[in-house]
């Protein structure tokens, strides 16, 4: 749940008053299992055993497609390394499919470099999970593609301080001389400053993730964060501040990468081209397993963040609001074309565009389009999100956290 690969926090949506707390029901998933899943649930001599996954932070429920995967009794724990490794279950079934599944932390555990960038250090790594802003950046040096979409909205936001400010939203923030604080190196702020929405002298690159300037300032600055985290963490448990949070998804005004997006080496295509087959299937479907009963993957989640001893403050309650959250502000729901967890090529085709537009990146191959860096090939079209029905917050404005 990076922006950038350099974050602490993850999150989405908007609406115009204070977000209601969303329910898992709505009845049950109903989706059939096709043939580019199964019928075996064996990813012996197809996948590397372990199965390697590297996350771009901490562990956070915005990973719970992954950390689904893995059995969350019997596994080890190695809190030096930073890694999870336990059987990894088949989640169409709830069987073990004879490998292993290695979980790698990411964030503080490896020196903030992306998940791309520990691939390219550890052959035991077969995917990444990052944004797919950051796989265009990181291109030249690293290339790779996505292969699994499990998060569908960006849930990165600018939020403020309902009681200081009235904002609209984030262009209403562009017309003031408010400062705007983010992570240096975020993709999305070149965009809002090369689109006009931002201007340049009101924005400040060396925001830490800490909530000590806006609380010092009495929230006279905007920060930037994600909707699954900050918004309740402020208003909830930091005590310095304990009132209503306001904020945006930065996806609303026109910058949609996808947040946790699988993806791994193009050369693997072919040489794990049939555990691919089998493999991408679980994740679309472990997400939705997730949504459905998030409780067991939250409690590994916590479990591991303690053990790790980075990624604090993290709690069950937090885990529990992501959840909520991704809900009720549709930053998990069914593609409005294609299957759960697909990638949309035209949105894809726009980010790169804006990328280049806003000279983010300048040295891209002139070959370099869509399909370099995403692909559907091995998405199952038959695994939809069906179950869950609402309530869903108003995404098209300014949601309000008390």
């Amino acid at each position: 749940m990076a922006i950038t690969g350099t974050a602490l926090m993850v999150g989405s949506g908007a609406s115009a008053a204070t977000r209601p707390r969303a329910a898992t029901g709505g009845g049950t998933a109903s989706h059939a299992r096709s043939a580019a899943s199964g019928p075996p649930t064996s990813l012996a001599g197809l996948c590397p055993n372990p199965v390697g996954i590297a996350l771009d932070w901490a562990p956070e429920a915005e990973q719970a497609a992954y950390y689904g995967l893995a059995a969350t009794t019997g596994g080890k724990i190695d809190a030096s390394a930073k890694t999870y490794t336990a059987p990894l279950i088949d989640p169409f079934n709830g069987r073990r499919t004879g490998v292993d599944v290695r979980l790698y932390a990411g964030g503080p555990a490896v020196g903030y470099l992306h998940p791309e960038q520990v691939m390219y250090e550890n052959s035991g790594v077969l995917i990444g999970a990052g944004e797919t802003d950051t796989e265009v950046i990181d291109y030249t040096r690293t290339p790779t593609i996505g292969i699994v979409a499990p998060m569908r909205l960006l849930p990165t936001i600018l939020f403020w301080s309902p009681a200081k400010y009235h904002f609209s939203g984030i262009r209403a923030i562009g017309k003031t001389n408010v400062t705007v604080q983010y992570y240096q190196g975020s993709g999305y702020m070149d965009y809002l400053m090369a689109a006009g929405i931002l201007k340049r002298s009101q924005t400040f690159g060396g925001y830490t993730g800490s909530p000590a300037r806006f609380v010092a300032s009495g929230g006279s600055v905007v920060s930037q964060g994600f909707a699954t985290f900050e918004p309740y963490y402020y208003s909830h448990q930091l005590k310095e501040w304990d009132r209503p949070i306001a904020y945006q998804l930065v996806q609303d005004v026109g910058y949609a990468p996808y947040n946790e997006a699988g993806y791994t080496k193009p050369q693997y295509l072919s040489k794990y081209a049939g555990c691919f087959r089998r493999l991408v299937p679980m994740i679309q479907e472990s997400e939705i397993r997730y949504l459905q009963k998030p409780t067991p993957v939250s409690q590994l989640i916590v479990r591991l963040v303690n053990a790790y001893d980075i990624g604090k403050p993290y709690n069950l309650a937090i885990a529990n609001y992501t959840h909520q959250t991704v809900l009720a502000d549709r930053i998990e729901s069914n593609p409005s074309t294609g299957a759960f967890g697909s990638f949309d090529m035209a949105r894809v085709a726009r980010l790169i565009a804006q990328l280049k537009s806003s000279k983010t990146v300048t040295n891209l191959p002139a070959s370099y389009g869509p399909s370099s860096l995403a692909t559907n090939r091995f998405i199952d079209p038959n695994v939809k999100m069906t179950f869950y029905k609402g309530p869903y917050n108003d995404t098209s404005g300014v949601i309000i956290e008390k």
